[in-house]
Parts: structure tokens; sequence; C-alpha cells
């Protein structure tokens, strides 16, 4: 059985990741079971129905122990599995029971999904979290990055004696564009910006929100997404040439991308940014600021301005200018975005996920 730990399912990159991940490998036969610390919404209903679903029933990431208990009792229930856990507080709860008798049984890959040289300036006791994550990493033997930047930077935060494994974040581009299909949005003769993703300081809004205003155009900036800054987005001036429509979190966000001239991400931490690809799988072009995910996946894929700009990432008139250029830009066919992002599809992740469970297995067995 192959187990994916991570603290919920809500609407996020990380979080479709990982349904999309357990579905393919579900989909080619493989037991898997998905375990959060607290449910509700989101995106467990697009999990397949042979998943199974465990919640803890743990909304508060601080309550560590009691998700590791909580986790614990889950755990060793289950046959020896390959057990993959992500995301921060499920690392710390894991650590706690994954050498006690009954647990001890799976095999634990820890995996990075964030840029560990600034993410804990992002979150609540961010310092501490990281200390306590560098001493988890150090002492287990299975380690997992979504980036080769993520990798280095895990080698260089934590002292880690060697880089981790790298499995990419990737999408399943059929999958986006049946879903984008079966949720049309309607939109006007305005250039339409939309911007996906949690509504937090660290997905910098804000300079989106600057470089449009900024534009001598009339704009619709569609956000889709959930989190904090709602109230604050919704209080903005409107009465200028940028109007803002705040559209909430959504299981489908693809209709919005596919019904936009241009996404723009102006994350100013980003370890990967997987709405670049899924824009970019329904034929929408994209922008983004220069964080380190982003970067090197225009790295990998080669500069195709028509298809992805990145600018700096405190370059507001950069933002602007790239938005202009993409607007002034007759839109790709669909089979140029399908060929430029070919290397991050969801097949090669999950046969690399495959692999290093099999292998894993068995070696540990």
């Amino acid at each position: 059985m192959i187990v994916i730990v991570q603290p919920h399912l809500r609407f996020g990159g990380a979080e479709r990741q990982t349904v999309s991940v357990a579905n393919a490998l579900s989909e080619r036969g493989h037991d898997v079971a998905v375990v959060l610390h607290s449910g509700g919404g989101g995106l467990e209903g697009t999990l397949r129905p042979e998943i199974e679903l465990h919640v803890l029933g743990v909304g508060h990431h601080l309550a560590t122990p009691e998700i590791a208990r909580r986790l614990y009792a889950v755990l060793r229930r289950m046959q020896p599995s390959f057990v993959i856990v992500k995301l921060w507080s499920s690392i710390l709860a894991c650590a706690m029971i994954d050498r006690l008798p009954g647990a001890r049984d799976h095999v634990y890959n820890y995996c990075e999904d964030l840029d560990p040289r600034d993410h804990a300036t992002y979150i609540a006791l961010g310092g501490a979290k990281q200390r306590l994550i560098g001493r988890v990493f150090r002492s287990r033997a299975h380690l997992s990055a979504n980036t080769e930047t993520v990798a280095s930077s895990m080698v260089d935060v934590y002292g880690l004696r060697r880089a981790p494994a790298v499995i990419p974040s990737t999408i399943d581009a059929d999958h986006v564009r049946r879903l984008a299909a079966a949720s049309p949005q309607d939109r006007d003769d305005r250039l339409t910006v939309v911007s996906v993703g949690s509504l937090i300081e660290r997905k910098g809004l804000d300079r989106t929100w600057a470089a449009l205003q900024r534009l001598d155009r009339a704009v619709h900036w569609r956000i889709v997404g959930e989190g904090p800054l709602r109230t604050e987005l919704e209080a903005l001036r409107q009465d200028g040439q940028v109007q803002i429509s705040i559209e909430g979190g959504h299981a489908n966000p693809y209709g919005y991308m596919a019904a936009a001239d241009v996404l723009v991400h102006s994350a100013r931490s980003e370890a990967w940014g997987i709405v670049l690809l899924e824009a970019m799988a329904v034929g929408t072009p994209v922008v983004a600021t220069g964080a380190i995910g982003p970067l090197e996946m225009q790295r990998v894929l080669g500069e195709r301005p028509e298809l992805m700009q990145t600018v700096a990432l405190d370059d507001v008139d950069g933002l602007r200018e790239a938005i202009e250029r993409s607007a002034a830009t007759d839109r790709m066919p669909l089979q140029s975005f399908d060929s430029y992002i070919a290397p991050f599809s969801v097949e090669r992740a999950t046969h690399m996920w495959e692999d290093r469970a099999t292998r894993l297995l068995g070696t540990d067995r």
C-alpha cells in the first residue's frame, strides 16, 4: 500500500498535486490511502472512490502530539506500507511515532515541497519549526524534494550529507482540460487576468494589484482562492480601470484559467507553482515572478515568452510590462503548450513514486 499523510486537502497547489498523484497511483492498480489531520470540503471529493481516506479530526497545526497519537492509531492498523509524509506539521507529527512498535514496519519518505531558505518567515513559529524539521531530516533515511533547487537548499539549510531524491510536481493535462470544459466561465472584452492560489501574503497578490493599476486599459482581475486576505482584497478600491472578482476556492479552478488572457502568479516565495503548468495545460499563457520554482520550471522548459514569462521578484514595472506583452501576443495553439509542458506529465511522477516505493519497501524489509 502507498499512504500519503498531510494536513488537509483544502484548495491549493500542493493539495491538487496530492490528489493527482494519489488518483494516478490508484488507477494503476495500487492500494492507496490518504491520511489528513483535518477534513471537510476542499478537494476530498475529487479522490477516486477506492482510495482509503482517514481524517484524524485535529484542525490546529500546533496540536502535534495529538495529531501524532491519532496518526499512530491509524498506521498501526495498516499492513506494511510506503508512507509519503508531506508538509511540516505532518512531518513533525509522523517523526514522533515512526519508530514505535506497530508503526516502524512502514517505510517513511519525508518530503520538502517548499523553499527552506525562506519558508520559515511566512509561518507562525517558523524558525523553531524549521530547527525541528532539520533534526528530522538529518535523522531519517528517505527524503525527497519537489525540485532540484529545493533539494540543494535542503542540503544547505538542514546540513544534509547528500541531496534528497527529486520527484517533480506534475499535472495530468488531459484531466485538467476535461475539468475546464466541464466548468466554462463567461468573460467580456476586457483584458482578463486570473490569479489562483491561497489568499496569503506569500502569494504576493499586492504585487499583481500594483502592476494592474499601472496598465492603461480596462482589466478584470479574477482571484480564485481562499485565505485570510479575502476581506482586504474585497476592500480594494475598484472605481478605476481594474475590476476585482474574488471567486473563492474551487475544486475545479480550470474554467477560470481557460477564460483568462493571462495567468499572473506573483508569489514572494514559491518552490514550484503548479498553477503555471495547469494554466498552460488549458492554453493560457503565464507570467510569474522569479521565485525558485518558476525559475527552475523555465530553465527546464526553455525560453518561450509567448507561453511563459518570468520577471524579477520585486519588479512591479517588469510585471506590468510582461502582462502587456502577453496581452499583445496572439494566443498560441494548444499543441504548442502541450509540447512545452510535456516534461512534467503526471505519468512521470507516478512512475517515480512507484519505483521508489517498490525499491524502498524491498530493501527495508
